[in-house]
């Protein structure tokens, strides 16, 4: 007999981030952004619906954990704010091509590290990297953007959300499971 679990014991896990989720307008920009990219680098452009930036990535998580990340997100309070993602470039050997910004607002920086510091003190594990404001638009590139300085495209930020990777036939669909309001408001009720 293993000391292993049968697949049907172990529990339902996701693999969850807290994220900006841009408006309709915003995401059609920046995939349009990320078209232009791709024509000049190559590479395969990111899908219109799956375009957000990271503020804290936790990975697989206990599907009972997921309570527990709303009530987190429950607690942070925030600035509403404007985002202008104004730069282009490239990691990974110039195979990731990204738009972000070149002095992220303080209610950014302030998110992301409240956001990250509430999530440690409930006993969640994060990467112990920097917050990097960006959001990914190409993989694959063959080559680097052509500058890195570009015309600010300006993203009004009114809220923050917890999402599901779940895999596809494609990648990956992403599920937002809650969305927190910046400034006043009331919040979206989790998603199962």
């Amino acid at each position: 007999m293993s000391g292993r679990a049968p697949a049907t014991d172990r529990p339902a896990r996701s693999r969850v981030f807290f994220a900006l989720w841009p408006d309709a307008a915003t995401a059609a920009a920046l995939h349009a952004r990320g078209r232009a990219l791709q024509a000049a680098c190559g590479g395969r452009l990111m899908r219109r619906d799956t375009i957000h930036l990271t503020l804290s990535f936790l990975g697989d998580v206990e599907a009972s954990r997921l309570e527990a990340l709303a009530s987190v997100a429950q607690s942070v309070k925030g600035a509403r704010f404007v985002l202008a993602l104004d730069r282009v470039g490239s990691w990974y050997g110039n195979r990731i091509l990204w738009a972000g910004c070149g002095r992220p607002s303080a209610p950014l920086t302030t998110l992301a590290e409240g956001l990250g510091m509430r999530l440690r003190a409930a006993g969640f594990e994060l990467d112990d990297r920097a917050f990097n404001a960006h959001v990914t638009l190409v993989r694959n590139a063959l080559r680097p953007p052509p500058g890195t300085e570009i015309p600010a495209l300006r993203w009004p930020v009114a809220s923050f959300v917890l999402v599901a990777s779940e895999p596809d036939g494609v990648g990956a669909h992403y599920r937002v499971l809650g969305r927190w309001p910046l400034g006043d408001g009331e919040p979206d009720p989790p998603r199962r």
